[in-house]
Order: structure tokens, then sequence, then C-alpha cells
């Protein structure tokens, strides 16, 4: 049996896009954020993952991440 991984995976995304949201707000203000276009990446590797994460708990159930 697989573990269900739908719950770390939407909190992997959702905490990753605030995160980016924040760090944008950041530097749109202004403030000086060192080693910003690394954590981006980070970030955006991170949604991936994250996503990757639920769409493999979806498949083994046949159902979509959607609903």
């Amino acid at each position: 049996m697989k573990p269900d991984l739908t719950l770390p995976g939407a909190a992997l995304i959702s905490t990753c896009i605030i995160a980016g949201g924040i760090l944008i707000g950041a530097q749109t203000f202004a403030v000086v954020v060192p080693f910003a276009p690394y954590i981006m990446v980070a970030l955006a590797v991170l949604v991936v993952l994250g996503a990757a994460m639920l769409v493999l708990s979806c498949r083994g159930r046949d159902t979509s991440p959607s609903r």
C-alpha cells in the first residue's frame, strides 16, 4: 500500500506559493533580499515536487487531482 501524499503535496505547494509571493512583494518595495533568484528557483522546484506528489498519490486511486 502506498502512503497518501495528497496533504503533504498540497501543503508544500501552498507554502511555496505564499513564500514566493512574500519574496516578490518584498522586492516590489525595494527590500534587498540576498540570494533572491536562487530562492525563487528553489521554491519553483519545490512546487514541481509537490505537484508530482499530488499526481502520483492520485494515480493509484484512479481519481483526478482536481477533485
